[in-house]
């Protein structure tokens, strides 16, 4: 139960830090209709947290998330 609430609250800490158009896009998304849903394309919303993500994903900290994944699923 603890994995599944960390990774909420990380989640949750990601969408914080997307503009807010990016915030707003992915509030429409998930108050659509489940029928409307099923056309849904990535492309429509990605775009507006591209910057964030990258910033988030490029930092120097995260390198060692980097390594960590690596070690994990590295082929013997």
């Amino acid at each position: 139960m603890q994995a599944a609430q960390y990774t909420a609250q990380s989640l949750y800490v990601v969408y914080r830090q997307l503009p807010i158009e990016a915030q707003q896009a992915f509030r429409d998304l998930l108050s659509r209709e489940t029928e409307e849903i099923a056309g849904y394309k990535n492309t429509e919303w990605l775009p507006l947290s591209d910057t964030s993500l990258r910033e988030l994903w490029d930092a120097p900290e995260e390198d060692y998330w980097d390594d960590l994944y690596a070690k994990q699923h590295a082929e013997n």
